[in-house]
């Protein structure tokens, strides 16, 4: 009788144990606090911060500096600042690719890899009057660094009426890579007031209101706008 009265404390104190006792399966409330320690419903969850998925909302550069890329080596289209890796074939179809879609060119006829790095870079760039830097750029600074850029032209005047009277006349139809195209916006018989640089197949680049893009000269607003051509001559 004794044996089986400790027997029967026994079982008792062992179902008090928390081995018997059943794991909690609730995973509603489960959340990681600042030490790191497991927490139930009353704690705050920590999450991890200043990360987004969105590419526009990466803080912008705030450099005034402008450093060219040369040609066969890619950028930093935000910076400017020259990487180390080269443009490889890969890079360079790519860039092809896409110019020849936007200016509806041949891809066989887009063969400076310089004025490519280029456009890409500056591509969207904010316009601003008197800006010179990617946080902002006006038309003639922009036809002026591209210049000096891609084609080592150096001597072209800040403004586009004095860029207009230093330049060669070119008629429309055989304007080339390289030349300027003079436009005016204060209405017709107006002196030049705007520039950008000729592509191919019509279409050139400038920095316009809506920012550094690329536009067709039989376009109607630039089509009525148009002044002529112009060749920076030796």
């Amino acid at each position: 009788m004794k044996n089986r009265f400790i027997l029967l404390l026994l079982i008792i104190e062992l179902s008090g144990c928390k081995v018997f006792r059943p794991a909690s399966r609730s995973t509603d409330n489960l959340s990681v606090t600042a030490n790191g320690q497991g927490a139930g419903s009353a704690s705050k969850p920590v999450f991890l911060q200043d990360i987004s998925t969105d590419p526009a909302a990466r803080p912008a550069s705030k450099s005034n500096t402008i450093v060219p890329v040369k040609a066969g080596f890619s950028g930093d289209p935000a910076s400017g600042r020259r990487t180390n890796r080269p443009v490889g074939t890969d890079d360079y179809n790519q860039l092809r690719y896409k110019y020849s879609i936007l200016t509806n060119t041949p891809v066989e006829d887009l063969s400076n890899l310089r004025l490519l790095i280029f456009m890409d870079q500056w591509y969207g760039v904010p316009y601003h009057y008197g800006g010179t830097n990617r946080e902002g750029i006006d038309c003639s600074a922009f036809a002026s660094l591209l210049l000096s850029t891609v084609y080592n032209e150096n001597q072209l005047p800040r403004m586009s009426a004095d860029q207009y009277k230093t330049t060669r006349r070119i008629a429309k139809k055989d304007l080339q890579e390289g030349d300027l195209v003079f436009f005016h916006t204060y209405g017709k018989g107006h002196h030049v007031t705007h520039v950008g640089v000729y592509l191919y197949n019509n279409c050139f680049i400038h920095a316009s209101v809506s920012g550094v893009q690329i536009n067709n000269i039989s376009e109607g607003y630039y089509l009525s706008h148009y002044i002529g051509g112009g060749r920076i001559t030796q």
